[in-house]
């Protein structure tokens, strides 16, 4: 087939082409935009990639430390409920032991302690093997420290000592 061309027809082909080149110009320019913008993203988003790995890796090492002082903190819990357990114990026996020594009494020379004794005949019979006479027991006067024997219930003693102690702080 043998086709003839007019310079009309040429000159429109050669427009046709030279159009067909712009085009495809504007094409690439666009499709290298399109690229640049995409590696920018891709490095934009590799390198947000980056930074929350090593986020997540600091995040990851604090909650290992997290969790070491939990556990310390649990074996510390375990602990001090091991002591109040065992302080709740030794208070109830030393409740039981202060209400059998509830008629307790403690014999006193010149307001110093010499001993303590269930009750007080057991006191003065102690007193006696120290020396005191056997009658002379009467209801103390003055100060306790101008008396040669005397016997005070243990809980009133206490607490008369633990003020003196109080004071002189």
């Amino acid at each position: 087939m043998i086709r003839i061309l007019t310079r009309a027809h040429l000159t429109a082909l050669e427009q046709a082409a030279e159009n067909a080149r712009n085009r495809a110009d504007e094409v690439q320019d666009a499709a290298d935009a399109a690229a640049s913008c995409h590696v920018r993203s891709v490095r934009r988003l590799s390198a947000a990639l980056a930074t929350a790995r090593d986020d997540a890796a600091d995040h990851q090492h604090d909650a290992e430390i997290v969790r070491e002082i939990l556990e310390h903190t649990e074996d510390q819990l375990a602990e001090a409920r091991t002591t109040a357990a065992e302080q709740a114990e030794q208070i109830k026996t030393l409740r039981a032991d202060l209400a059998a020594m509830g008629g307790a009494v403690v014999l006193l020379r010149y307001g110093r302690l010499v001993s303590v004794h269930p009750d007080v005949p057991a006191a003065k019979h102690h007193a006696q093997a120290l020396g005191a006479s056997t009658d002379g027991w009467c209801p103390p006067t003055g100060p306790v420290a101008e008396s040669a024997w005397r016997i005070c219930p243990l809980a009133t003693w206490m607490v008369r000592d633990e003020a003196s102690e109080a004071g002189a702080a």
